[in-house]
This record gives C-alpha cells, sequence and structure tokens, in this order.
C-alpha cells in the first residue's frame, strides 16, 4: 500500500514539473495542482517521506541563518541519499530570488528559512502564496501559542541593545534616553533600518510606543515631554542617530563591539549573536531597561510553493523542527544563547526567559500598514548623517 502511494505522488510531481516547465498556462492552475499533489496535511510517517525523497533531486534550501549549514550536515547523515544546497542570502535578496524564479514557471527553492519581522516576508511572500506552511501533526501539539499558523515561526529571537563586558562590569545605562548623551558619540552601533529586517521591526516598532518613550523621558530629564515640539519617537531617533555608527549587520555590530579595541560602547544586533560569548567575544544583553531594551523577533520556516522536491523538503523541515519528540539533531544549532524555542518541550537556550527581559512585541501587520511613512523618515534621517 505504502509503494502504491508512494508511486501516485511520485508520477504526480513529476506531471507538476512538466506542467511547470511548459509554462502551463496559468500559473495558479500550476499552483493549484501542485498544492493538491503536495499532500500538505502532515499525516505522512518519517519513514514515508524518507522513502519518497530517495526518487527526489537536491534540496534546494534559501536561507539567512547560516546555522543551517549544519542542519544539512546532519540531515545528510541521517538519511544516507539525500542531498542539501544551502543559498545563504540576505532576507530582501532571499525574497527577490523567490518571486523572480516562480514567476519565470521555474522554482528553484525547496525550503525558506527567512527573517518575519519587518513585514516585507509576510506581505511579499507569504500573503502572495509564494510560500507555504508546513506542520506535521506529531509536532503541531508541541509548538508554542503562536507559532504555526499562516507562518512556522520555528524560533525567537529579539533585536535588542547590548553593552560592551570588556570595558563595563554591568551596563552603565538605566534609561534608553541615556544613549543620547554625547559621551556616547561614536560609540553606538547597529544596523541600519533599511537594511536589516530586525533592525526595521524594532525601530518601526517603536513609533507605537509614545507613552513609553514619553514617560521614560520625563524619567531622565526630570521634565515632561512637550508634544508640540515634535513626536517623541521622532526626536528619540534624531538624537541616538546623532551618536550612532550603522552598519550593514549584526555581524558587523558584534564585531565592533566584543573585540579586544572595544571600539563601541553599545550595539544593536539579533540576540542570537550573543553565542558568540562563548568563543571570547565581550558582550552581554540588556536585559531590563527603561522603558525596553528591544523587540521581539522570529524566524519563519516555510515550504516553497512549487517545490519539485517536496517529500525532501517536508522531511528537512520535519528535521529542522526537532522531530516528534524535539530531541533530533536539527533544532539543536539554534539553542544557543541569545534564542528562545519555539516548541512547549525543548528548552530555550537563553538562560533568562523572553518574558522576564524588557523587549516589545512585533506587530507585523502594523509595520505593513506603516511601512512608507517609516522608510521615509529613516531615509531622511540617514540622508542627512
Amino acid at each position: 500500500m505504502i509503494h502504491k502511494k508512494r508511486r501516485n505522488r511520485i508520477c504526480c510531481f513529476i506531471l507538476v514539473a512538466a506542467m511547470f516547465m511548459a509554462g502551463c498556462g496559468k500559473q495558479e492552475d500550476c499552483l493549484s495542482v501542485w498544492k493538491e499533489s503536495a499532500h500538505l496535511k502532515g499525516d505522512e510517517t518519517e519513514k514515508e517521506l524518507y522513502q519518497m525523497a530517495l526518487e527526489e533531486d537536491i534540496l534546494v534550501v534559501y536561507t539567512v541563518s547560516t546555522r543551517i549549514t549544519k542542519v544539512k550536515e546532519a540531515f545528510e547523515k541521517t538519511y544516507p541519499g539525500l542531498c542539501v544546497e544551502i543559498r545563504d542570502v540576505r532576507s530582501p535578496e532571499l525574497i527577490k530570488a523567490v518571486k523572480e524564479h516562480e514567476a519565470s514557471g521555474r522554482p528553484e527553492c525547496d525550503v525558506v528559512v527567512c527573517n518575519d519581522n519587518s513585514g516585507d516576508f509576510r506581505q511579499e511572500l507569504v500573503d502572495a502564496g509564494y510560500v507555504v506552511p508546513y506542520m506535521p501533526e506529531d509536532i503541531a501539539d508541541k509548538m508554542k501559542k503562536g507559532h504555526f499558523g499562516k507562518t512556522v515561526s520555528f524560533l525567537d529571537e529579539a533585536e535588542m541593545l547590548f553593552y560592551n563586558a570588556g570595558k563595563y562590569m554591568e551596563c552603565p545605562i538605566q534609561n534608553i534616553w541615556e544613549l543620547t548623551k554625547e559621551q556616547y558619540k561614536g560609540r553606538i552601533y547597529m544596523p541600519s533600518p533599511l537594511r536589516s529586517f530586525s533592525t526595521f521591526a524594532f525601530c518601526g516598532m517603536t513609533t507605537a510606543y509614545t507613552e513609553e518613550l514619553e514617560k521614560a523621558y520625563q524619567d531622565y530629564t526630570g521634565k515632561q515631554y512637550n508634544r508640540k515640539s515634535e513626536c517623541v519617537w521622532d526626536y528619540f531617533w534624531k538624537c541616538i542617530v546623532k551618536n550612532t555608527v550603522f552598519t550593514n549587520s549584526s555581524d558587523e555590530v558584534c564585531e565592533k563591539l566584543g573585540n579586544a579595541d572595544g571600539e563601541a560602547d553599545f550595539g544593536i544586533m539579533v540576540s542570537s549573536k550573543y553565542r558568540y560569548k562563548d568563543i571570547g567575544y565581550k558582550i552581554e544583553p540588556v536585559y531590563h531597561l527603561i522603558p525596553f531594551s528591544g523587540c521581539v523577533t522570529t524566524y519563519a520556516l516555510m515550504l516553497a510553493t512549487g517545490s519539485r522536491n517536496v517529500n525532501t523538503a517536508k522531511l528537512f523541515i520535519r528535521y529542522l523542527l526537532g522531530g516528534s519528540d524535539g530531541r533530533g539533531e536539527g533544532y539543536q544549532p539554534f539553542c544557543t544563547l541569545g534564542t528562545w524555542s519555539a516548541r512547549k518541550d525543548v528548552a530555550d537556550g537563553n538562560p533568562v526567559p523572553m518574558e522576564e527581559i524588557d523587549l516589545i512585541q512585533t506587530d507585523v501587520q502594523y509595520l505593513i500598514q506603516n511601512r512608507k511613512s517609516i522608510e521615509k523618515f529613516w531615509l531622511g534621517l540617514l540622508a542627512e548623517k
């Protein structure tokens, strides 16, 4: 029975592949056929998926996380005969590549791992149908609330403030407005919010927390903020930018903050960089700050619509999620300092729980709705830098 089901599934995928190659008339018809044949219910066993995957080609994964390479290596050892190709690209380039390949009728990618914070991924790939969620039935009830729906959020992180632990025994500030002090001019590093989805999420979400910023301003200065002058978040970021050196990525921030020279006092970066503490980087996160230290961020794990190696893709997703019991090697590379598990049965990698940290939530729909005004503000601000 299993062999018959496998043959039928393989024949169906050969037909779908041929339709894509031929242009298929209407692309939506191709995708409709693909979704039906892809069998996304998640009820196949690991053994069934492996047997069907052996009939497929090399799995192609587009990812913004270098840690996927470790998953690839472990996956290929666990499932002999299966091969994975990793394409490590930044989020904007990943989105562009997925759209272009699928629009051409020659989808190349099978699995997508992308930052799901700024609204770009959600709006351009998820809502547009370029990627779809896949969740094995025996894992679904083990995911934390809010981590499986239109997307599969397989890991929690934060875009947050870090300080130079080689220079300071403890964080030297208690209020975020202290970052505007003259003494920190040129000593704060952060990725450009126009280059980093996570940084855009943090900068963008501060616009929804005006009351908190105003109260923090009053706590810091002893004066009530004058709303008639300009919006508080507008003024806040104008002051911060004067002291900030902008980079292209969190990796660059981590290098400046954690090296022996100590070029930076503070850095705003993705929390998973905290794992570099284990190899000697002198960095520590700011868990408590008035009114907040950063924002919650997530990573999406999705199946690419039109995947030609869909069984291998489903097996890879299952493996990356840690398998039925969460103990599989696929999830282990992500259980590090600066990360929080998306599963109820897997412990967080970070010693301090996320709910005990002064973080604001990321509202993707809010960022989508306010994208133009946020981008316009930052384009103008960085042009003056």
